[in-house]
């Protein structure tokens, strides 16, 4: 083996190895983004859910306040009227809500499968609660007002 034999075998490993570590680097911010899209995408879903609470607290039957109707001693002849029923508008409103979170965690789900390598990465847990509690509340959901939104 003469010098440069040797020269060109040490240039040969250093340039591999600084290959390696760019490819590495480069996976790794591949990984970092999918990451982080799974992480936001399940932030949103819990903001649908909240988004979806908010609906259907708006579209429940008024109760009618009697702390306050027996404080201002109103009779109950008197009181202003409210609503008995749902408002069937915003139960629908709700309900394509619940399907939009539920579709936003199916994809964080995906994007997160997609991103963890057997030996390497993790899944996210707040992936599979906010999944896990959407798929719940969609399941609650049909059985409360799946005549209201079904007509069945």
């Amino acid at each position: 083996m003469d010098f440069d034999e040797l020269d060109y075998d040490k240039i040969t490993e250093l340039l591999n190895k600084r290959d390696e570590e760019e490819k590495k680097e480069r996976e790794k911010k591949k990984r970092d983004w999918k990451s982080s899209m799974a992480t936001i995408l399940s932030l949103t879903a819990f903001c649908i859910m909240f988004a979806v609470w908010v609906v259907l607290e708006a579209a429940a039957p008024e109760r009618e306040m009697r702390f306050i109707t027996s404080f201002f001693d109103v009779r109950f002849g008197t009181a202003p009227l409210v609503r008995e029923r749902w408002n069937y508008a915003l139960v629908y409103v709700a309900y394509v809500l619940q399907l939009v979170s539920l579709g936003t965690c199916l994809i964080a789900f995906v994007i997160n499968h997609f991103h963890v390598k057997p030996k390497l990465g993790k899944y996210k847990i707040s992936v599979f609660v906010i999944g896990a509690i959407t798929i719940v509340a969609f399941i609650f959901f049909i059985i409360r007002f799946g005549t209201i939104i079904f007509g069945v």
